[in-house]
């Protein structure tokens, strides 16, 4: 007994001192970690996704959409754009052009405006909305379906690469028709040449085309099927160009080959042949205005000489000469008018004639009446 308590005493006091030992640093060691993410418990709620939501659900390129957003990181911004091809490939696939941002308000939430586009890829499309690089929350993308309508449908290819192609040759043919020129529908014609300057070939590749007044192709165009084009090949494509009827001014037509290599060129059309013919229906209608003028102020004119022979009678003596009133008329519609359209009476020119008339008796001709005649004609004018 007495040699199982001195061991058991031995044991104990030798204990103590490991335990007072202070601890030596052991370098530590850098093991990789992996986050894993915490398993919904009964009693775990998990944060909303990010959604978003568009009315309408469908228009044409040119009109406005609405576009909301809710249970977003609050403070961050967002890019709100139209795609293609369901977004499978990214901004590859969306309409970058008219795409917009939007900052996300503290309650998760966003609403911006969005003028519809044609996007490079076909349809069916989305409305994608991602948050920009540089935010604070993780990064998250979310899209809801939307169709362009008069945008061409295909089938999704998932396992597109981007191609290497050159346009190396474009113009827009075609125009100055006779019916164009009196209003008619502008007809044109671009001529895309594109080459494959990759070492694969490229198949089925996108091939979007608008027009657009000033510097927009924001109309769609039907463009042809771009078929396999292989490396080191050159492919011509003709795509027709319709305008609407009496169309003035500078447009565009452009667009994007593979979703990746744009192009652009503009035509003028101007319907000089319209513009003549409204340009003399307004010469006509002036013209008319001063000829009914004109025979106005005639009938003023005679109305008013009318009315003077009585007053020349009575103011001249019997068998005094007189001015007869036929041969005042006859010189006014000899005499040259004023660019005014009035008569510009020379008094001398005036008796020469009458005496003329008179058979260049001078004392056929009463001055007094004369000078008389002129006053009244006068004051009758003011």
């Amino acid at each position: 007994m007495r040699i199982h308590a001195l061991t058991a005493l031995l044991a104990a006091g030798l204990a103590v001192p490991a335990l007072a030992v202070p601890a030596q640093a052991v370098p530590a060691q850098t093991v990789p970690t992996q986050t894993v993410p915490a398993q919904a418990g009964p009693g775990t709620v998990q944060a909303a996704a990010p959604g978003v939501s568009i009315q309408p659900t469908r228009a044409a390129a040119g009109t406005s959409a609405r576009v909301r957003g809710s249970a977003w990181t609050p403070g961050t911004t967002v890019q709100v754009q139209i795609c293609g091809a369901g977004a499978v490939h990214g901004s590859a696939d969306c309409d970058t052009e008219r795409g917009v941002t939007a900052m996300v308000a503290p309650a998760g939430t966003f609403e911006a405006g969005l003028t519809v586009g044609a996007p490079p890829a076909a349809c069916p499309c989305v409305v994608r909305v991602a948050t920009m690089p540089g935010g604070t929350g993780a990064p998250a993308t979310a899209t809801a379906p939307f169709t362009v309508e008069g945008h061409r449908v295909e089938r999704i290819v998932r396992d597109a690469v981007p191609v290497r192609a050159d346009v190396v040759g474009m113009e827009i043919v075609g125009g100055g028709e006779r019916g164009e020129l009196f209003g008619g529908t502008p007809r044109r014609t671009l001529v895309l040449q594109v080459r494959n300057s990759g070492p694969e070939p490229i198949v089925d590749a996108p091939l979007v085309v608008g027009w657009g007044a000033e510097d927009t192709p924001d109309s769609p165009l039907d463009a042809p099927a771009t078929g396999t084009l292989r490396p080191g090949q050159t492919v011509t494509y003709r795509i027709p160009v319709q305008l609407p009827p009496a169309s003035f001014g500078r447009f565009v037509v452009g667009g994007r080959y593979a979703g990746s290599v744009p192009f652009e060129s503009s035509f003028s059309t101007y319907p000089w042949g319209l513009l003549g013919v409204n340009l003399l229906a307004v010469l006509l209608l002036l013209l008319g205005i001063r000829l009914a003028l004109g025979r106005r102020a005639r009938a003023r004119r005679r109305r008013r000489l009318a009315a003077v022979p009585a007053t020349i009678h009575q103011a001249a003596p019997d068998g005094a000469p007189v001015v007869e009133v036929a041969d005042l008329i006859g010189y006014l519609d000899s005499a040259t008018r004023s660019p005014s359209g009035a008569y510009v009476v020379d008094r001398d020119a005036l008796i020469g004639y009458l005496e003329g008339r008179r058979g260049g008796g001078v004392e056929a001709v009463d001055l007094e009446a004369l000078d008389r005649f002129l006053a009244l004609a006068g004051e009758g004018g003011r």
